[in-house]
C-alpha cells in the first residue's frame, strides 16, 4: 500500500521529467518546463506525444522549473519518514533510502545539496540522475551547485548547459558510481515508466548504467513503423525531388525511406529482399543503419524505441530477449544476448530523384496514418508533421546538444555530419562538407584500399582489396579513380581507370558505411582517423 501512495506523490518530482518529454517535434527530446500533475507519469510523458500540431518547433529539454516565488525564509517542510524520525537527523544512505520509498522535492534537494558538500566524485551520476527528474527550480539549482563542487566546473546556472557540461564530464571521466547504485537508479527510473527499472537491473557496468539518460518518453513513446504500407514511385507523388529518403537494396528488391517518416518514428520492423530487417534511425546523431534481425538460430528480433540514451544516442529494446542494444554498433550491451552483433546492410542517405533514377523499380513508403491505442480509449492517438524538414529543426539549426556525451575534440563541429567506416578494427570519419567537393579518390584504411564515391547528401565506400590485373601501387592513398559512366551501383563501382591508368575495367564490391555527427562517432571510435587532415583545412 505505500508503496501505491509513494508511487501517486512521486509525480510531484517524477512526472514533471516525463511530462516534458516527447514534443512529436522533437523527437524523444523533452521540451517544456516541468510542471506537476495528477496523472501518472509515463502516461504524461506518452500523452505529450500526441499533441504536436500544438507545438511545432519547442526547442531543447529545458526542465527547469517555471516558477520564480523568492525562496522561503523559514525551515521548508520535510515530509514524514516511515519511522517518525526526523529527516534531516538520517544518514546519507538512510536518506537516499527514504527518498525512494517518497519521493519528493524536499528530499531530492537536501540529498544533491549533502552529496556535493562530501567531495566526493562518485556521487556524480547520483546528482545527475536527481537533476534530470526532479521538478524544482530548486532541486535544479541544489543540483547544479552541488556538481559544480564536486567536479570543479563552474556552473553556467543554466539547466540545459550544465546538464549537458556536467553529463559529458562523468561520460568522460568514467568514475564508477559505486555500491548501491544499481538499486538507487532502476528504482528511481522505475517511476518514469515501471518498464525502465527491470531495463536498467540488465545493465552490469555500474559506469555505463550512470550515462544512460531518460530520452524523454517511455518505452515505445516513440511508435516504431512495422511492416510499414508501400507505395510505388507513381503512387508516392507527394515525395518531392530534392528530399532525402534512405535507400536499401536486398537481394533483387529496391526500398527507399523517407527521412521525414523515419524522423518522426526511429524505427522500422520491414521485410526486404526477403531478409526481416530493422531500418534504425537516430534524430539525435542523425545516423541511419539497417540491420538484419536475424540470429545466429534462426530468431527473429523486432525492436522498439526503449526511452533511454546513452551518449546521446538511441538505446534499442528488442521484444523477444528485452536486451539492450546500442544503436551505433548494432551490439546488445544489456540483457540476456549481451554482447551479440547484428549484421549490417548497406543505406544510401541521397536525394529521391537520385535514388529513383538509379532504381525506378524501387518501393517507397505510404504516409503513416496516426498511432491508435485501443487498450487505453481516453487516449488521443499520436499524429506528426511529416513536411520535409520539419523535425528537429530547433536541433539541427544549434550547435548545442541535449544530451551529455564524452568530451569532443573540434576536429570537426560537434553536429558536422561525417560519412563513417569500421573495418577490422580500423575507423575513419570523411567530413562530409569537404566530400561534396571531391571527385571519387583511394583512401587507404589499415592496408585496404578503399574508393570513396561522394554525392550530394553522402558517399558510397568500396573495397579495392581484392582486384585481380592492378598493381598494387595504382591504389596509392589520394589516388583519383575514374568511374564508368552509370558505374555508380548501390552494392558494386565499375572503374574504368585508377591513378592516371585508363581501361582498368573493373568491379569493386560495396561496404558498410554510414553517416552520423561528429560527436557520435567520436564517442563509440576515439582512435578514428580523420578525412581531411587537419593541416588540409
Amino acid at each position: 500500500m505505500r508503496k501505491l501512495i509513494c508511487a501517486a506523490v512521486a509525480v510531484s518530482v517524477l512526472a514533471a521529467a516525463c511530462s516534458t518529454s516527447a514534443d512529436p517535434d522533437d523527437g524523444s527530446a523533452p521540451t517544456e518546463p516541468p510542471a506537476t500533475s495528477s496523472t501518472l507519469a509515463a502516461d504524461s510523458a506518452d500523452s505529450a506525444a500526441a499533441t504536436e500540431s500544438a507545438a511545432d518547433d519547442m526547442g531543447p529539454p529545458d526542465t527547469t522549473p517555471s516558477d520564480t516565488a523568492p525562496p522561503p525564509t523559514t525551515q521548508p517542510f520535510f515530509p514524514g519518514t516511515e519511522d517518525g524520525r526526523p529527516f534531516l537527523e538520517l544518514t546519507l544512505t538512510e536518506k537516499i533510502h527514504e527518498f525512494l520509498e517518497l519521493p519528493n522535492t524536499a528530499f531530492a534537494a537536501n540529498i544533491a545539496g549533502e552529496m556535493g558538500l562530501t567531495g566526493d566524485q562518485r556521487w556524480v551520476p547520483w546528482v545527475m540522475d536527481i537533476m534530470r527528474t526532479a521538478g524544482s527550480r530548486n532541486v535544479s539549482d541544489t543540483s547544479m551547485g552541488a556538481l559544480e563542487r564536486l567536479t570543479g566546473i563552474e556552473s553556467s546556472g543554466d539547466f540545459n548547459t550544465d546538464y549537458v557540461r556536467y553529463g559529458s564530464w562523468y561520460r568522460t571521466n568514467g568514475v564508477d558510481p559505486g555500491e548501491g547504485y544499481e538499486t538507487f537508479k532502476s528504482e528511481l527510473y522505475a517511476y518514469l515508466d515501471f518498464r525502465f527499472g527491470d531495463m536498467l537491473a540488465q545493465v552490469t557496468d555500474r559506469v555505463t548504467l550512470g550515462a544512460i539518460q531518460f530520452g524523454g518518453v517511455r518505452r515505445g513513446g516513440i511508435p516504431e513503423l512495422n511492416n510499414p504500407e508501400r507505395l510505388t514511385p507513381a503512387q508516392a507523388d507527394f515525395m518531392t525531388d530534392e528530399e532525402l529518403v534512405l535507400g536499401v537494396v536486398i537481394g533483387a528488391e529496391a526500398g527507399a525511406y523517407p527521412v521525414r517518416f523515419l524522423a518522426r518514428h526511429e524505427l522500422a520492423n520491414d521485410i526486404v529482399g526477403g531478409v526481416p530487417v530493422a531500418l534504425g534511425y537516430c534524430t539525435l546523431c542523425l545516423t541511419a543503419l539497417m540491420f538484419d534481425r536475424r540470429l545466429p538460430n534462426g530468431d527473429v528480433l523486432s525492436f522498439q524505441t526503449s526511452g533511454l540514451l546513452m551518449d546521446s544516442n538511441k538505446i534499442m529494446i528488442d521484444n523477444e530477449t528485452e536486451s539492450l542494444w546500442n544503436h551505433l554498433s548494432g551490439t546488445a550491451f544489456a540483457g540476456p544476448l549481451a554482447g551479440t552483433k547484428l549484421e549490417q546492410f548497406p543505406v544510401a542517405t541521397t536525394r529521391w530523384s537520385d535514388w529513383l533514377a538509379d532504381h525506378p523499380g524501387t518501393f517507397t513508403l505510404d504516409t503513416p496514418p496516426p498511432t491508435y491505442f485501443p487498450e487505453m480509449p481516453e487516449r488521443p492517438p499520436i499524429t506528426y508533421d511529416y513536411t520535409p524538414g520539419a523535425a528537429y529543426r530547433t536541433y539541427y539549426s544549434s550547435e548545442d546538444l541535449w544530451f551529455p556525451t564524452f568530451e569532443t575534440p573540434d576536429v570537426f563541429e560537434l553536429k558536422e555530419e561525417v560519412v563513417t567506416v569500421d573495418r577490422g578494427g580500423h575507423t575513419l570519419a570523411l567530413g562530409l562538407m569537404a566530400l561534396e567537393q571531391e571527385d571519387p579518390f583511394v583512401y587507404v584504411l589499415g592496408g585496404e584500399p578503399l574508393v570513396i564515391v561522394p554525392n550530394q547528401g553522402g558517399a558510397r565506400v568500396y573495397s579495392a582489396a581484392e582486384v585481380a590485373g592492378v598493381p598494387a601501387e595504382a591504389w596509392r592513398h589520394g589516388a583519383p579513380v575514374e568511374v564508368a559512366p552509370g558505374g555508380v551501383l548501390h552494392d558494386e563501382l565499375r572503374v574504368n581507370g585508377v591513378d592516371g591508368r585508363n581501361r582498368i575495367d573493373v568491379t569493386l564490391p560495396r561496404i558498410v558505411s554510414s553517416q552520423s555527427f561528429w560527436f557520435a562517432w567520436y564517442g563509440l571510435h576515439p582512435d578514428t582517423e580523420i578525412w581531411p587532415p587537419a593541416d588540409h583545412r
